[in-house]
């Protein structure tokens, strides 16, 4: 049944769109890690952005690396959206999401650009899976690897 269920929608997706695209969802995005749809709150999987009114220093200057981490996961976003995938949900009751978006290489972990690019960093705390990504967006001084910066959890703990 599931089988004639699944083929029977294939033959009604546009032809010009790929299948991919047709189940993204735009979010609104919150900063670096959070995102909003229709009043519900999502928590991205195993990574930890600075936070919106966070500040980094380059060169003993100030800068919006939690708006930069923010407007970084809008580009990753663009007009073609995310496909979301809950995997748990968080004591705030936020869903705990894995996103992928259709990248010029193919399908790609959102969670894994926004560490490798420097604008996330992974969350051991909760999870080990973007390690490898952190290591060489540190090594190639990417996004917040590129200033000082107090690591998201600290700088939470610093503002309560």
């Amino acid at each position: 049944m599931i089988f004639y269920m699944l083929i029977s929608t294939l033959l009604f997706l546009p032809i010009n769109q790929p299948l991919f695209a047709q189940m993204n969802i735009n979010y609104s995005v919150i900063d670096g890690d959070s995102l909003k749809r229709d009043k519900k709150r999502y928590r991205l999987h195993g990574i930890d952005a600075p936070e919106l009114k966070q500040l980094c220093w380059v060169d003993d200057q100030p800068w919006l690396c939690g708006e930069a981490s923010r407007n970084y996961l809008i580009a990753i976003q663009g007009k073609e959206g995310m496909l979301c995938n809950k995997i748990d949900e968080d004591r705030y009751l936020r869903d705990i999401v894995k996103c992928s978006v259709q990248t010029k290489d193919g399908i790609k972990d959102v969670g894994s650009i926004m560490v490798e690019e420097g604008y996330a960093l992974a969350y051991r705390q909760y999870s080990k899976e973007y390690i490898e990504e952190e290591k060489k967006a540190k090594a190639k001084k990417k996004g917040i690897w590129k200033s000082k910066f107090m690591y998201p959890w600290e700088w939470r703990r610093k503002k309560k």
